[in-house]
């Protein structure tokens, strides 16, 4: 936890997936396809949550009509 060894006053190491991102062939192309499948997945489920909260307005409205 980075943010506790900052307050403790300790060095910072890398995380373990960085050490292994830094060591593979085309490091930087694995992170590019992280970040884009992570904007995605964040998409799809913020869609998702959107499409949730109409169903839940939905039966508010349903019910509060009976």
């Amino acid at each position: 936890m980075k943010w506790v060894d900052r307050l403790m006053g300790l060095p910072i190491e890398e995380s373990p997936v960085e050490k292994v991102i830094e060591h593979l062939p085309n490091g930087g192309e694995v992170n590019k396809v992280y970040e884009a499948r992570w904007v995605w997945y964040h998409t799809i489920l913020a869609v998702e949550i959107f499409f949730t909260n109409i169903l839940l307005l939905a039966i508010l409205v349903v019910v509060s009509l009976k």
